[in-house]
Parts: structure tokens; sequence; C-alpha cells
């Protein structure tokens, strides 16, 4: 799937977010308003006709017959005056159907060619951090600016940044504390022997989506990503004792935190709710 695609992806989800906020918050019995109505109907429209050929093209067999369901029956809803509750209970479920699309779209990306995370998600990253952990925003900003400087002659500044994002909401919405007691913790195998454990990145990505009511199948994306970053976090402090010359060095030195950067995103997609 190419950036382009990517970023309408994106585009659509800010949209049907934005109109779901405003049936969610609503108190009245039935959604009467011709106004937010019509708003229903123009998402539920886009996703019929831009978003659902972006996504098919790439494979999404049940996340579509679920998506597909979910807006024709918004649409049939807001064509006339019918509960509240019913919009919500759809807007629910395509919510939490989301992250799990916009994960896979993000691990194609970071798999395949260099082009640059598409903009549309870097605002809303920094939107709803600046809102929840500012200093991760700020952290998150710092990054994107060092990873568009191309006189750099290190790039693991914007790599530690990047790790630092990702432990900062994780330590915001899966304190150790509340993992370490919630059901079925186990410390990790290289963890025994210490006083007092810390858990993973992966467990707490992983208590994270539990609370939510999120399945195995819907963790398995976000924690290979936290292992991704693990990994290149950890080459990269070897990677100097890998290039022949300084110039090679820094070039794969920054496509390695580019990749980095993307695999942090595919994270942050499901903890942010993106």
């Amino acid at each position: 799937m190419t950036g382009e695609p990517l970023a309408a992806w994106h585009d659509f989800c800010g949209d049907f977010k934005k109109v779901g906020a405003k049936i969610t918050v609503s108190a009245s019995v039935n959604i009467n308003s011709t106004s937010l109505r019509g708003q229903v109907k123009s998402v539920a429209r886009r996703y019929m006709q831009e978003a659902r050929p972006a996504i098919a093209r790439s494979g999404f067999e049940e996340e579509l017959k679920h998506l597909d369901e979910h807006f024709t029956r918004l649409y049939e809803l807001a064509d006339g005056l019918n509960a509240a509750v019913s919009y919500k209970w759809r807007i629910n479920s395509i919510k939490k159907a989301l992250p799990k699309i916009t994960s896979r779209l993000e691990l194609d990306v970071a798999s395949g060619d260099d082009n640059p995370a598409q903009s549309g998600l870097e605002i809303q990253i920094i939107e709803t951090l600046t809102s929840l952990v500012p200093k991760a925003a700020l952290s998150y900003q710092q990054a994107i600016r060092d990873l568009a400087d191309g006189t750099r002659h290190s790039y693991r500044g914007p790599a530690a940044e990047l790790r630092e994002v990702l432990r900062e909401v994780l330590d915001h919405q899966a304190p150790d504390t509340e993992v370490v007691k919630s059901d079925g913790y186990r410390p990790e195998k290289d963890q025994h022997g210490k006083d007092r454990p810390k858990p993973t990145m992966k467990q707490q990505v992983r208590f994270i989506l539990k609370a939510r009511g999120q399945g195995s199948s819907t963790t398995e994306l976000p924690e290979r990503a936290v292992e991704a970053v693990d990994a290149l976090v950890g080459g990269l402090a070897r990677s100097v004792y890998n290039f022949g010359s300084v110039v090679t060095h820094v070039a794969g030195e920054r496509q390695a935190v580019v990749n980095l950067k993307r695999y942090v995103e595919v994270v942050l997609t499901h903890l942010l709710e993106l």
C-alpha cells in the first residue's frame, strides 16, 4: 500500500472519530438533528466509496465484513429518526476495529520503501499526546525534526526520543504497580531474580488492550511492534561495527530510526485508539 492511500485512511479515521464523538456525547434519546444525521451519512458514504476500496486491496476480509455491516446500518439509521443508543453501539464497534487495520497498514509501509510516515498520522499523534502526555508529545516532535535534518552525523538521539515516547505513554496507561498485580501477570524469563521485576513494554501493551476487552488477536500486532522497537534500539547501539564507512553508517542508522518511528506509531495507533 502506498503512502497516499495510507494518508487517506488516516484522514477518514479522523473524520469518523469527530462524527462519532458528537454522537457519543449526545444526551438525546433520538438523533433528530438533520445536520448531524447528514454527517453520519457522509462519513458512511466516504467509507463505502473511498476507505473501503483502499483496504480491500490490502486484504482485510474479516474486517471488511465487520465494517460493512456497521457502516451500512449507520447510514440506514441516519436516514430516519432513530435512537442514539443504536448509533453509539455501532460507533463503538467500529472504533474497536480501526486500530487493528491501521497498524497492519503501517506495518506494511514499515517493511516497504523509505517514504516517511504521513503527516496526517503525525498530527493525530501530536494532538492526542499533547492532551494526554505532553512530555511525550515534545519528544515525538523532536524526533520528527531530527529525522528531517539531513546534516546530522548520528540518529541515536531521535531513536532515544522515540523509545521514550512509547515508554511515557505505556507508563501513563499501565503503571508498573497495576500491571504486576493484574490477573495472569508473570515476570518474563530474564526478569527472575530481581527484587522488583519491572513489566516489559510488551506486558504493558497486553495489560492496556486486555483492560479494554480486546482479545489476543488484537494485541498480537502491537506486541510484535514493541519487540521490533527493542530490537532496533539495541541494534543501533551495535550498528557502528556493521558499516564500513561513516557515510554508510549514518545512512543506515537513519533508515533504522525511520523504521523505528513506524513501529512506535503502530503501537501508538492502538494505545491512543487512533
